[in-house]
């Protein structure tokens, strides 16, 4: 079983080592997710085999969910196969969140691909097969996916840490008669029948009889997937275009949002929420937050569960969904950086304490300009572009009985500032 002792020949091998050749660079590290089935052995055998001509180091990753007793004596099965193969493993206990909304599976794929992601490898190869791709594909269909999820699976992902799937174009017939042929040994997973998971559902009572009745159903979805993939790179690029028109330094111009037709405007807002990795709204949620953003120009803040869109004269952006309670009244000595809101105070003279922060209380003034007379912190706030829901996080510094800073603004009797506050950044 070494992968020493097999022979390259233009099959499967060759088929993959051609599509991983133009992507990896020689030196670099490919971490295969092993999880002792055939379809993830056959590919940890194929790196293995291949790793001297790519010029590259592969070792595997198991990653144990914990979710059924079964599970339990895999690792070691992996570990012997890796000692065959010459490879490293390591093995990597998740917990997954049996109360995700999305699912126990989805739960899953979420807690593995992040231990992945995790092990600080330069590529991911995962071992999905062109009839995972077929599955995917139906199940986001019948939950009534736009382009971007009917793309399904990607063979390149770059989004965090690369992961490849060299073998999505392939039958799952020819990963067998690859195994077989190399006498691969490999795990049966007993979950794999249980008809409870929506997978499991549509590859057997769904997929296989399509397959039966229509003998080329499996490639025509998975090329229809690589159809929609293709539609999917060509809004990426028109939302590129779109952000290019409408970014003002960090921020969005919300003018220059409301120029643009209904459907580029969700196009561009999924994008943006795509590019950070934070989930989209459903599409009546989307409709409502475009109908908010035609509104009026007053400053609002639309929450969704992960993440807030924020507007704020011409400015829109994007913040975390969750805002911090404000910090404790009470003395800073300056001897290191301090969390107080949303402000980030840093120190810069740390013999100019201590400070007095405290939460504003209505009527402060500071005198950031010489030439002007102080001014109260509600009109600073407005001219600084500060939104409402920042002010009140952000604490007054107080110096021997007066308000000397707040935000941007520090008394212009000062020599020097004593701190810098950071507020938190805008993004779109």
């Amino acid at each position: 079983m070494a992968a020493s002792r097999s022979r390259l020949s233009p099959d499967l091998a060759q088929r993959v080592a051609e599509r991983l050749a133009p992507l990896l660079l020689p030196g670099q590290r490919l971490a295969v997710a092993f999880s002792g089935g055939l379809d993830s052995t056959v590919l940890l055998h194929l790196m293995a085999m291949l790793a001297p001509r790519l010029g590259i180091t592969v070792d595997a990753i198991h990653v144990a969910h914990g979710l059924q007793n079964a599970a339990l004596a895999w690792p070691e099965h992996c570990r012997s196969v890796c000692a065959e193969l010459g490879v490293p493993l390591r093995c990597v206990a998740v917990d997954v969140d049996r109360a995700n909304p999305q699912g126990l599976e989805a739960a899953a794929r979420t807690a593995r691909h992040e231990a992945l992601r995790a092990q600080g490898a330069d590529w991911i190869a995962l071992a999905h097969h062109r009839a995972d791709q077929a599955e995917t594909l139906l199940h986001r269909l019948s939950r009534g996916a736009g382009v971007a999820g009917a793309a399904a699976m990607r063979e390149l992902d770059c989004r965090g840490a690369p992961l490849l799937r060299p073998l999505l174009s392939e039958p799952r017939a020819e990963l067998e008669t690859w195994a077989r042929a190399h006498g691969l040994r490999w795990i049966e997973d007993p979950s794999n029948t249980d008809l409870r998971f929506s997978r499991n559902f549509i590859r057997h009572e769904i997929l296989a009889p399509l397959k039966a009745r229509f003998p080329g159903a499996e490639a025509a979805l998975a090329r229809a997937a690589t159809h929609f993939n293709e539609a999917q790179s060509l809004l990426e690029e028109l939302a590129e275009e779109d952000l290019a028109r409408v970014r003002v330094g960090r921020c969005a111009s919300l003018a220059a949002l409301k120029a643009l037709s209904p459907a580029r405007l969700a196009n561009l807002l999924r994008h943006r929420l795509a590019c950070r990795d934070l989930p989209a709204p459903d599409a009546s949620q989307l409709h409502e937050l475009m109908r908010q953003l035609a509104a009026s120009a007053a400053p609002r803040r639309i929450r969704f569960p992960l993440w807030a869109l924020c507007v704020e004269d011409d400015q829109v952006w994007i913040e975390a969904s969750a805002l911090p309670e404000p910090g404790a009244d009470g003395e800073w000595d300056l001897a290191a950086p301090l969390s107080w809101g949303v402000a980030h105070l840093i120190p810069t003279d740390s013999k100019a304490g201590p400070l007095v922060l405290r939460a504003r209380s209505g009527g402060e003034k500071i005198r950031p300009d010489a030439r002007r007379p102080a001014r109260d912190l509600k009109r600073l706030a407005r001219e600084a572009g500060i939104p409402p829901w920042w002010r009140e996080l952000i604490p007054v510094i107080w110096q021997q009985g007066r308000a000397i800073g707040w935000g941007p603004f520090f008394d212009a009797s000062l020599a020097a500032p004593p701190c810098r506050i950071e507020l938190p950044e805008r993004f779109f």
